[in-house]
């Protein structure tokens, strides 16, 4: 089943080396980069002139400050930096490029409301829509905006992946941030979802895949209470799901968390099997990284 997700992976690589959405749509630094994870994680050098490529169709388009943008065509530092330097880091020639991006992310800080904006909501008498704290700074998905779970989640995986190549930085005191921004979002009862916790009052459910993927990100305090109750979560709500990218995170996150991902690895063959996953690179990159050990590259 994993070769034939592999061979439209394969398939889907566009003339340039990069890979988009599905097979023939322009080339996005989140999908080349995963797609270059799943194809590194096969035991075969038969894929070696496609990760070639899709290197060097990365390498290519890494920003002079070290970010890289969603895209040819979106040309703002973004959030899919993260996912390059963890494309990036299985390949030793490619340390001083990570090291860059590192850099750059760790000078990257998510806007705050502002006093002008608290001021006009308190003077308007209406019910704060979210509730948070403001002094926790994570990272945005577009440089300049909002802190979000996820996009932290990305940049705590691959800032603590490459840890060791970052001294002399304030990478320590980032990750404490990071890690207690996304603890500040969790829901009522674990996990996390899309945005907050809470909005006008309400208390929001937690999402399979944000949850896996914070998770994943706050796995080197697997002991800590929210880390135990947000896994009790996750298997509860990944139950529901047949969604192959929340079944690929989850299985990840299982492993990396010493469960055994095998329902959900079920789950996910069956599920490739009734639609192929719609050609989509990144749940087919998923799909891989889950049925393949692929967990390796987001351990810490």
């Amino acid at each position: 089943m994993i070769k034939a997700a592999v061979n439209l992976l394969l398939a889907a690589q566009n003339s340039d080396g990069g890979w988009g959405w599905t097979r023939e749509r322009n080339s996005t630094t989140e999908c080349s980069s995963l797609a270059l994870l799943a194809l590194a994680a096969l035991t075969d050098d038969a894929q070696a002139i496609a990760i070639r490529r899709g290197l060097d169709w990365l390498v290519q388009r890494q920003n002079e400050k070290g970010s890289w943008a969603l895209s040819d065509s979106v040309a703002a530092p973004s959030w899919a930096t993260a996912i390059a330097m963890l494309a990036l880091n299985p390949w030793p020639k490619y340390q001083p490029q990570v090291v860059k991006a590192a850099k750059w992310v760790l000078t990257q800080e998510g806007k705050k409301p502002g006093l002008l904006a608290n001021l006009l909501l308190a003077l308007s008498f209406q019910k704060k829509p979210v509730t948070l704290n403001e002094d926790l700074i994570g990272w945005p998905w577009m440089a300049g905006t909002f802190s979000w779970v996820e996009p932290t989640s990305y940049f705590l995986i691959a800032l603590k992946r490459i840890r060791p190549y970052l001294n002399g930085t304030n990478v320590d005191e980032r990750i404490k941030q990071g890690e207690s921004m996304i603890y500040d979002r969790m829901c009522n009862g674990g996990g996390w979802n899309y945005g907050n916790p809470v909005v006008y009052g309400e208390k929001l459910w937690p999402y399979a895949d944000i949850t896996a993927v914070a998770l994943i990100a706050l796995q080197n305090h697997p002991d800590a209470m929210e880390n135990r109750v947000s896994f009790a979560a996750l298997q509860k709500v990944v139950k529901e799901e047949d969604s192959g990218l929340a079944l690929s995170w989850s299985a990840i996150c299982y492993e990396i968390y010493g469960e055994d991902p095998g329902y959900l690895r079920k789950l996910l063959m069956s599920g490739f099997e009734a639609t192929g996953f719609l050609g989509e690179t990144k749940a087919l990159a998923l799909y891989i990284l889950a049925l393949s050990g692929g967990a390796k590259y987001f351990r810490m």
